[in-house]
């Protein structure tokens, strides 16, 4: 038996599923969540209960899942999408509601 591939249908659209063939515009979109720390802890304390809170943190990292923690502070993705996905994508990233259109 014989199978037959056609390697030219090589790209998936991440969004809609479409088939792309080689050499069809696609687009790479890239995204990058970090935790952001601004520098301000929020609650006083004296330097005794400052070591306190740090032992009880490196503990909890200590038992906790290292790939999670690593997500925890850092996510990247990456998606190929087809022109008109790009198009709805770049329209509303953030997936916010959108306002009601009068009939």
């Amino acid at each position: 038996m014989e199978y037959w591939v056609d390697l030219s249908m090589g790209k998936i659209c991440d969004k809609c599923g479409r088939r792309m063939r080689d050499g069809d515009l696609a687009y790479e979109v890239r995204i990058q969540v970090a935790a952001d720390f601004d520098g301000v802890l929020s609650d006083e304390c004296d330097a005794a209960e400052l070591d306190e809170r740090l032992t009880s943190v490196l503990g909890e990292l200590e038992r906790a899942d290292p790939i999670q923690v690593m997500r925890d502070v850092c996510h990247v993705e990456r998606h190929l999408l087809c022109v008109g996905c790009r198009e709805r994508y770049l329209a509303n990233p953030l997936n916010l509601p959108l306002p009601e259109t009068p009939a």
